[in-house]
């Protein structure tokens, strides 16, 4: 059995399922209504996090056919909002070098056609559940937010940038978004993820080290931590409980086989899943290409205390924020008769 075990996930992850979990797992704070396992999504039946506008290739019904026949049953199509603030000029001249089909103008018009055909995908399929959203970056959240099509979304998530060539992001800096998202939510109030921050630093960090002529595989723990002493209490102080979550991306993938940034990893995102954050799951695919890469988030996921209980909440948010806007606007459905 171990070795089938070790064949499909990796010796790193068995080893991290088979010991026993720290002291501080027996602290950790269950999730509520996740106790019948049939009722949730498995991690690798949900993508929070799939680009669908102007990048994307081929008919949007082909684009999510594609991601159903990998076994996603749990979709947030979006867009870089920033995208749509191109010239005509601009989007023409970008579509043409990157050989985008051009589906999406830019300003309003594009938002609307972009969440419009997001909403009638929704409402045509039957095999999947999807969600629309908006990526916007983190940098938005010093300056004036775009509200118009903010507002259209059912979730917004915020870009963490890795800033190659500066600072790597850390515990601080992820401090400060989050407050700042929990600010924005004041007036804009629909759950918000933070995109990919720890595989961001890892990104920094790997290519500062290759500039430098040194093996990314050398860097040390130390080096690879996202989290100071003390920073992932009050983090977790921020999140636990609220509507914002972290993510956890197909990138940390590209990571989990150095030893040094794989423990690193295991420390900085573990003690948050004991202390009860919420997390998505989610791939970031932009492209057919990267559509192919294998998606089994459990290899990563399971060792960090990222579970399927403590990651299908923003489904069940979003659904119950769907239900309670179609009770205002329909009346409410007849419970079934039985025979």
């Amino acid at each position: 059995m171990y070795k089938r075990m070790i064949l499909c996930f990796g010796l790193p992850v068995l080893i991290a399922l088979i010991l026993p979990a720290p002291e501080s797992a027996a602290q950790s704070i269950l999730t509520p209504g996740t106790g019948i396992s049939g009722a949730l999504f498995p991690l690798r039946e949900m993508d929070m996090h799939l680009h669908a506008g102007m990048e994307r290739q081929e008919d949007l019904s082909r684009w999510i056919d594609r991601m159903v026949e990998d076994g996603r049953r749990a979709i947030v199509l979006l867009d870089h909002l920033e995208l749509y603030r191109r010239t005509p000029e601009e989007l023409a001249a970008w579509n043409e070098k990157n050989h985008f089909p051009g589906r999406y103008r830019g300003g309003p018009e594009g938002h609307r056609a972009l969440m419009n055909d997001f909403r009638q995908a929704a409402e045509a399929r039957r095999d999947v559940l999807l969600f629309s959203g908006w990526e916007i970056s983190e940098t938005e959240l010093d300056e004036t937010l775009e509200a118009a099509p903010m507002r259209m979304a059912e979730v917004i998530g915020w870009h963490i940038s890795p800033r190659n060539g500066r600072k790597a992001p850390d515990g601080q800096d992820l401090l400060r978004r989050v407050r700042q998202i929990r600010e924005a939510q004041n007036r804009f109030p629909v759950p918000m993820i933070v995109f990919h921050p720890f595989s961001m630093r890892l990104e920094n960090l790997s290519r500062t080290a290759s500039a430098a002529g040194r093996d990314p595989k050398t860097l040390s723990v130390s080096e690879c931590r996202f989290f100071q002493p003390g920073e992932q209490e009050e983090l977790a102080q921020l999140l636990r409980g609220s509507s914002i979550y972290i993510e956890m991306s197909l990138d940390h993938d590209r990571y989990w086989d150095y030893p040094a940034m794989r423990e690193a990893l295991i420390a900085d995102i573990r003690p948050l899943a004991e202390k009860g954050v919420s997390f998505t799951i989610a791939t970031d695919h932009h492209s057919v290409a990267a559509a192919a890469r294998p998606f089994h988030p459990e290899r990563y996921c399971l060792p960090c205390g990222v579970t399927a209980e403590n990651s299908n909440t923003l489904i069940r948010e979003l659904l119950a924020a769907r239900a309670r806007k179609a009770l205002q606007t329909a009346p409410a459905a007849a419970p079934p008769i039985f025979p």
